[in-house]
């Protein structure tokens, strides 16, 4: 896995190592696919502590949060994700509308459109920046690799600083995340592994490519290694 984030127009205009990535899947009662992302970041100030404070002008209460490299330093580094609780991830594939794994197209996902329609609803996902803030607008593209083997994630949205009182979406960030795997596909507890596999033949493009495993004591369905040359579009 490789990977970096981007906030423009903080101190660190070359963005933030991603040092963990991680995306699964899983399926609900309604026969949908939804998948989570989780990523974490090395510590702000890791490459270029040093320009970054020479580059800004700290004058205290004359910079803005976003701007100062201290308040970010405070905060060390930043999680965004869909794992923590009451985040709800993306719908991924409904009957009808499946995700295309062997696909050579990209394909975008969203959730949490601007204006938010219900501020009590559970986001898709949560955020620790400058503390707990908030994100929304989240567009997530897949790739394939070139090479069949693994994907590429762009994943983009919005920002505000809730930690610090802010309530509008006033900032954004871009993650570029490739050379991934998803780990695998959840099931229900009430569901069983046929039940799971027929439900996922209706959800994405290659059910073939999932095979019963086991993962912290629970059955899951975990892709298995793909082609290691994309499969060509019949004519």
């Amino acid at each position: 896995m490789q990977g970096r984030i981007w906030f423009p127009g903080t101190p660190w205009p070359d963005g933030h190592r991603v040092t963990e990535f991680a995306w699964t899947g899983r399926l609900d009662g309604d026969g949908r696919l939804w998948f989570d992302l989780m990523l974490k970041t090395a510590d702000y100030d890791e490459a270029d502590e040093e320009s970054a404070e020479e580059d800004v002008n700290d004058d205290g209460d004359d910079v803005e949060d976003f701007l100062a490299p201290i308040v970010w330093q405070n905060y060390h580094s930043c999680t965004l994700g869909s794992t923590w609780e009451d985040a709800t991830g993306l719908v991924a594939a409904t009957p009808g509308r499946p995700f295309r794994f062997a696909g050579t197209e990209p394909q975008r996902l969203t959730a949490d459109p601007l204006p938010i329609a219900d501020p009590e609803a559970a986001p898709a996902f949560r955020i620790y920046l400058l503390g707990h803030d908030s994100v929304a607008a989240h567009q997530v593209d897949f790739f394939r690799e070139p090479s069949g083997a693994g994907y590429r994630i762009d994943w983009q949205g919005r920002i505000a600083l809730t930690y610090m009182g802010e309530q509008e979406f006033r900032y954004t960030f871009r993650a570029d995340i490739r050379d991934v795997e998803l780990g695998h596909v959840g099931i229900p507890e009430s569901m069983s592994v046929g039940q799971a596999r027929r439900h996922l033949a209706e959800l994405v493009d290659v059910p073939e490519w999932f095979v019963p495993a086991e993962v912290a004591g629970r059955t899951v369905l975990r892709l298995v290694a793909p082609p290691t040359t994309a499969p060509t579009t019949p004519g």
